[in-house]
């Protein structure tokens, strides 16, 4: 089941059923409260509304793509057909048809930076374990689909396994649930690390996690700025 929240979608896109683009929208709209999809079918009569000014006018039923753009960087194409169209409104109802992920890694910009958690759980299969004490771990990068945690000597994780982490620096104690999607191991065969993927991420998180990304991205520009007008003076002495 894909249950894409409205609170979630921060930019539509509306486009002709071949992909050119007519309009585009960062406010002004409401998308429905949840777009479910239950054996790829989405439930009837959901409706995108937005509200304007010298809106374009489209004839009555025609075809129309929206592209919902969400806070961690995911976009979905969901068709559908124009049911309401003025200079102040249009509705859009979406059809009965199976939503398309559309795949965009240039969103994940990684950050490499030792971020310590603990791990507070673990799910293996249909087996639950919680881990107490808790067992610390290093986030070696972060972006904001996921994480690569460094190996720990306590515990070896498998691919598949769900690991509940705890960040407890820099994100104010932020509880996520990770799934390890692969293991890094060396020549040796020994572990280095488990590349893992955010799952149930709500929107605070998701916004936390950006935010926490793009203040690292402005501290190491800022360093390489100042790093490079070192050289620079230096050079002038050479």
């Amino acid at each position: 089941m894909l249950v894409l929240d409205k609170d979630k979608v921060i930019k539509l896109e509306i486009c002709t059923s071949k992909g050119r683009a007519l309009l585009t929208l960062t406010k002004n709209f409401m998308f429905p409260q949840s777009i479910v999809r239950e054996n790829e079918r989405f439930k009837p009569n959901e409706t995108v509304l937005i509200k304007g000014k010298n809106l374009p006018v489209f004839a009555r039923n025609a075809s129309i793509t929206v592209i919902a753009h969400t806070r961690a960087g995911d976009r979905f194409n969901l068709p559908g057909h124009i049911a309401v169209s003025t200079e102040v409104q249009l509705n859009i109802t979406l059809t009965q048809v199976e939503a398309e992920l559309i795949p965009d890694r240039r969103r994940f910009y990684k950050i490499a930076m030792e971020i310590p958690c603990v791990l507070t759980s673990i799910t293996r299969g249909t087996k639950h374990v919680d881990v107490d004490p808790h067992i610390p771990f290093v986030i070696q990068d972060i972006n904001i689909g996921g994480v690569f945690l460094g190996n720990s000597e306590q515990v070896e994780l498998k691919r598949d396994d769900m690991a509940a982490l705890v960040i407890t620096e820099g994100l104010g104690n932020m509880e996520f649930v990770a799934k390890v999607l692969r293991v890094k191991k060396d020549d040796d065969d020994i572990v280095l690390g488990y590349g893992c993927s955010f799952l149930f991420m709500n929107a605070r998180q998701e916004e936390l996690v950006a935010k926490y990304i793009n203040e690292i991205q402005l501290k190491q520009r800022a360093l390489e700025k100042a790093e490079a007008d070192e050289i620079v003076d230096v050079s002038r002495f050479i």
